[in-house]
């Protein structure tokens, strides 16, 4: 049996000024809430590097993010490390916009 679940409420889309990232959490899990030019996205809050560094606190250039923990840069749009290839993947979590609000969908 497969529970459809309602999406979660995030914020309002004005919260987040393009270009950056907040961190949300929701039953003891962290997430990252970017607003990107092409519009928002959602990964997992904490790196999965030694330092667990938040991903909050990344530095973030046109679609990409650098850990501030180990260095790595990572696609904010598919999880992939592109600084390298070998690293797991950052999980991705689909975000919706509906009537200027945010909605995690996991």
């Amino acid at each position: 049996m497969n529970e459809e679940i309602d999406p979660i409420l995030v914020g309002e889309t004005d919260d987040i000024e393009i270009g950056s990232v907040e961190s949300f959490e929701h039953e003891d899990i962290t997430y990252a809430v970017y607003h990107l030019e092409p519009g928002y996205f959602c990964t997992q809050g904490i790196c999965n590097c030694e330092d667990r560094a938040p991903l909050s606190e990344s530095e973030i250039e046109g679609e990409e993010l650098e850990c501030v923990g180990c260095g790595n840069t990572y696609s904010i749009v598919s999880g992939d490390c592109i600084s390298d290839p070998e690293l797991d993947a950052l999980k991705i979590y689909e975000i919706s916009e509906e009537d200027g609000n945010l909605y995690l969908n996991i």
